[in-house]
């Protein structure tokens, strides 16, 4: 089985070079979807990223996964959203937005922890950082999950490329833009 690409948009990209970036990679490569985390970034600012990046990853066939609260999923025209807190955060979303649209987790590094946000009725969950260097034991969990469970798993590594990567079995792999072959 061969992954699907996850693109991660890096952080303090401004919209230009990220749309920029997708067309370049959409034309090479399948793109299954496309994550803008909000790290630092204030509202406004987020709310803007989101709103003028969403219709040319569209436009390219990729769902575009968001952060924040499940409100601003369809007030700013994303196809799912994408949640790092906790069980209480992921039911919550789950309630929101399905079965319309798309909500993915954040795992932590306890299989029970992965366990209850899967049972909560999640589309995808999601071993290993958004930046830095992927932990061994996080590798683990990917395996451990794509050998185990039925809900499709991504595994993020920043540090790999897109002609050079191990999905440990994972239907998808996350990799930054950059590693895509573009500069956002």
């Amino acid at each position: 089985m061969t992954a699907e690409l996850f693109l991660i948009a890096p952080p303090g990209a401004t919209p230009e070079p990220i749309n920029a970036a997708i067309r370049t990679v959409a034309a090479r490569a399948e793109i299954a979807a496309l994550l803008l985390p909000r790290r630092d970034l204030a509202e406004n600012a987020y709310k803007s990223l989101v709103r003028t990046v969403v219709p040319v990853a569209q436009a390219a066939g990729i769902a575009v996964l968001i952060e924040g609260e499940p409100g601003l999923v369809r007030t700013l025209g994303a196809d799912g959203l994408h949640v790092t807190g906790g069980i209480a955060a992921v039911r919550e979303a789950v309630a929101a937005l399905k079965p319309d649209l798309i909500v993915g987790a954040v795992a932590v590094e306890t299989r029970d922890d992965a366990m209850l946000k899967g049972e909560a009725g999640i589309d995808y969950i999601l071993f290993g950082p958004l930046s830095g260097a992927i932990s061994e034991s996080q590798r683990e969990m990917a395996r451990w999950w794509a050998e185990t469970m039925e809900i499709p798993s991504v595994l993020s590594d920043p540090g790999a490329g897109i002609e050079r990567y191990d999905a440990e079995g994972c239907e998808f792999v996350g990799l930054p833009l950059s590693a895509a072959g573009a500069q956002p």
